[in-house]
């Protein structure tokens, strides 16, 4: 049964946090997902968090997700993780900037990079664990 894009971005909270679990579970950094499905890092993150409002941006980049992993809107939406990430493993993070702040390129490159850097150790860590 065809769920169509409008019932994707009905729900894009929940796909987004979908599109993050089939990253982990495949071994995927952010980085490297984004690259591979050919949408910028930026709108990843913004896909992931569920913070798409128009529904022709969003409709565009989940074709292009659906389209490079041959997934169905359906199995998109009802994802189930491979594995439950594990508490063990905690990572601080510091999100005192002001309201409406943007980093320079510079800076948000950066701060890409030290997320990819995370999300590789949380793949090894729970590789390690869930072995």
């Amino acid at each position: 049964m065809k769920i169509g894009i409008e019932k994707l971005f009905y729900n894009k909270k929940k796909v987004g946090e979908n599109i993050l679990w089939f990253i982990k579970d495949n071994g995927y950094t952010k980085y490297s997902f984004a690259k591979m499905v050919n949408i910028s890092r930026p709108t990843l993150d913004k896909l992931i968090s569920g913070n798409i409002n128009s529904l022709t941006t969003f409709k565009t980049h989940i074709q292009k997700i659906l389209s490079t992993f041959n997934l169905t809107e359906d199995q998109l939406l009802n994802y189930i993780p491979k594995r439950v990430d594990n508490k063990g493993i905690t990572f601080a993070f510091s999100n005192n900037s002001p309201e409406g702040h943007t980093f320079n390129s510079r800076a948000q490159k950066m701060f890409e990079i030290l997320e990819d850097i995370i999300h590789l150790c949380e793949i090894y860590y729970n590789n390690e664990v869930g072995a």
